[in-house]
């Protein structure tokens, strides 16, 4: 949804005949481009270019019509408030979704902006964005009724998690034909069954948290949009909304946004300024963030979602975040107290 990224071709999920086929459903204009954007995982996206202007187009594949029609009514009730989110556009028939047998699209205005870094920004508009997460969660408290259930998510076991590290140690390729993936792949997978016996007694409980409510579910540098004087113009992809502990997504995203993606871990100055804007907007319990943050670290330590995606599924899309991800588990291991002084009581 970035004016400063994306691909000339349009892509292999489909071409100027599927979205010239789609696009009619809108009051838009005549289609004049079409250009597929590559950054996102889980959906397919376009930039559609029409005689009256600029739009988003996007293929929602990976949720149901249900969970796309309450993402649509929510989105266009935090736009209405004034939140910088972007609210899908009616057809000509006032729908907001256009269900074809290539699959369910909508389409969105285009919002001129860039992604940035967390570690792009500034003292103050760390402190900004982490007020702005804390609007986000007390006008999605007011829009919708009361969140029931909410629970920390069920802990990582390391009896599981060792038989998946020698699992993936098994398909490893043979090591004259190892490339570097595959080198990190071997050092890590050995070196985290070793932590996980060593840090067995430190595994948080089973709990709720004092603070459940509705969240963004992926709040992080790819989701946001900001214009040139560094202000968030937009808050994107919210096919992650869901409920849950609100401590769970502020930790979360602070160390997506301020991660170096190496061995130096986590910018805590900038992550910590980020924690207390939200804070001063919305304020949560300090138990929570402090459970928060435990739980994530735990979670972190026994997750091997990318060797997963690439040894039994043969995906190789998200090698490139493996290392600064192996990387963070052991500083933040090491560093722990400091990332809770940071992320908690800070």
């Amino acid at each position: 949804m970035t004016a400063e990224t994306g691909r000339s071709e349009v892509s292999r999920g489909g071409g100027p005949g599927l979205l010239l086929s789609v696009s009619r459903f809108w009051p838009i204009g005549a289609q004049t481009g079409v250009r597929y954007l590559a950054e996102g995982l889980m959906n397919r996206n376009w930039q559609v270019t029409t005689s009256t202007g600029m739009f988003f187009v996007k293929q929602f594949l990976d949720i149901d019509r249900t969970q796309i029609g309450f993402q649509q009514e929510v989105t266009s009730r935090l736009a209405a408030s004034g939140l910088p989110v972007p609210a899908a556009m009616a057809t000509v028939d006032g729908s907001r979704l256009v269900c074809t047998e290539e699959g369910r699209f909508a389409v969105y205005p285009w919002i001129v902006g860039r992604h940035r870094t967390g570690l792009e920004l500034t003292a103050g508009q760390c402190g900004e964005l982490g007020e702005l997460l804390g609007r986000v969660h007390q006008a999605l408290g007011d829009l919708l009724p009361p969140a029931q259930g909410v629970a920390w998510k069920p802990v990582g076991d390391p009896a599981s998690a060792q038989e998946l590290i020698e699992t993936l140690l098994g398909r490893l390729p043979p090591p004259r034909s190892w490339d570097a993936f595959d080198e990190l792949a071997a050092r890590v997978l050995v070196e985290r069954r070793a932590m996980l016996v060593e840090l067995a007694d430190r595994q948080p409980p089973d709990g709720r948290p004092r603070a459940g409510g509705h969240v963004h579910g992926d709040f992080h540098a790819l989701n946001l949009l900001y214009d040139d004087a560094g202000t968030v113009v937009a808050i994107l992809d919210w096919d992650r909304l869901t409920s849950g502990p609100l401590a769970a997504e502020v930790v979360r995203a602070a160390t997506l946004l301020f991660g170096f993606g190496d061995e130096r871990g986590l910018d805590l100055d900038r992550a910590g300024r980020f924690v207390a804007g939200y804070q001063q907007a919305f304020p949560l319990p300090v138990e929570d963030l402090e459970g928060a943050v435990w739980r994530l670290w735990w979670e972190r330590l026994h997750d091997f979602w990318m060797p997963e995606w690439r040894y039994l599924r043969g995906d190789r899309s998200c090698d490139h975040l493996f290392p600064g991800a192996a990387a963070l588990v052991v500083w933040w291991t090491q560093h722990y107290d400091q990332v809770l002084i940071a992320l908690a009581c800070g």
